[in-house]
């Protein structure tokens, strides 16, 4: 008697783990604070089942070479493994506050991109 799981089973069971798992994704800009280089940002794409993901606050935002960050800017979200929380608040290594792991709470904000539409438009 097979006790393990069917192939079907298995794919199933990897397809719920990775629409759980949040790595990267495309966001927009809608308010930047340049003191704490933070923003508020807007995922922007949807769930699989068509529903905005909600706005993202407090992100941290890498900015290699300081520029202006404007509402309407794209941007790359990246998610953290872990909570990144007590980390974001001390800047040392500190064992996480949670156990979320690639959370849209843990996101990570790269700007400077310009999508096609933003090309056209300049």
């Amino acid at each position: 008697m097979n006790q393990g799981l069917s192939p079907a089973e298995v794919t199933a069971m990897k397809k719920e783990i990775l629409a759980s798992l949040r790595c990267a994704l495309p966001g927009i800009v809608e308010s930047f604070d340049a003191e704490r280089v933070t923003a508020v940002i807007r995922p922007a794409v949807k769930n699989p089942a068509g529903v905005a993901l909600p706005t993202l606050y407090d992100v941290p935002v890498f900015m290699p070479v300081p520029f202006e960050v404007s509402p309407g800017d794209a941007c790359l979200l990246v998610f953290a493994d872990c909570d990144m929380d007590a980390w974001f608040e001390t800047g040392e290594a500190v064992m996480p506050d949670s156990g979320r792991q690639h959370s849209l709470s843990d996101a990570f904000a790269f700007v400077g991109f310009r999508t096609a539409a933003a090309r056209e438009d300049s």
